[in-house]
């Protein structure tokens, strides 16, 4: 044999014998494939998973606590008016006051009320003259119940009617003889001395004027809280 045959038949060999191989191991059976696979899927799972962490956007959360104002706080005010108010005898006015100065929280002081808040009310009748009743107060844009009430304000001679220009008015003098006499009035003499029977009834008349509750405005009212009030403000307040 030439050595030309013998190597054409060291390549035949050499396919025959890789085809071989290929074929069995195309041919194995059925539980060989299922192990292999099995392996396989073992390998997989055996391999740690990283789940995705979900992303939960960033929200600033304000956090609260509460403050309290006792019973018998004292809140000073001032009528929300430029005139004088005139309340007559057993009458009932409504009226807004202004918070004349912050209110504290005595923990902390917190200001829980500042000055210029509103408190809405009333001024109604009592024995002696008149007192103001609260109802509520507005404050940053809040509005809050409130139970608060004043002492008696003393109502007086209506001082229209009582002072020694009405006097002289009642008694029909006028110009420069009521000059004079508001000149005299200054001493220690008696109008009725000065005008005789004149003005004797004008006097009476203003002494038996009626009785009213005068409220200036640049009086200071201070009225008392009648029951606990809770606010609830931010940490960072």
């Amino acid at each position: 044999m030439s050595v030309q045959q013998s190597s054409k038949l060291a390549v035949i060999s050499s396919v025959s014998m890789a085809l071989s191989i290929a074929a069995t191991s195309l041919m194995a059976s059925p539980s060989e494939a299922y192990s292999r696979s099995r392996l396989q899927s073992q390998s997989q799972v055996s391999q740690p998973q990283t789940p995705s962490q979900p992303t939960y956007p960033k929200v600033s959360q304000l956090f609260r606590s509460t403050l309290s104002l006792p019973a018998g706080q004292a809140i000073a005010t001032k009528i929300n008016r430029q005139d004088t108010l005139y309340i007559a005898k057993g009458e009932t006015v409504n009226a807004t006051l202004l918070v004349a100065q912050d209110i504290t929280a005595p923990s902390n002081g917190t200001v829980l009320i500042p000055a210029g808040a509103v408190i809405e009310g009333q001024f109604v009748p009592v024995e002696g003259g008149s007192k103001f009743v609260a109802q509520k107060f507005t404050s940053r844009g809040a509005t809050v119940s409130l139970q608060a009430e004043s002492a008696l304000i003393n109502d007086i001679k209506d001082p229209r009617e009582t002072n020694a220009g009405s006097i002289l008015t009642d008694a029909g003098i006028g110009g420069a003889a009521g000059a004079v006499l508001s000149g005299v009035l200054r001493g220690n003499v008696q109008i009725l001395d000065v005008l005789g029977g004149a003005a004797a009834g004008a006097v009476i008349g203003n002494v038996t004027a009626p009785q009213v509750t005068v409220i200036e405005p640049n009086a200071v009212i201070n009225i008392l809280t009648k029951q606990t009030i809770t606010f609830a403000v931010r940490d960072d307040y």
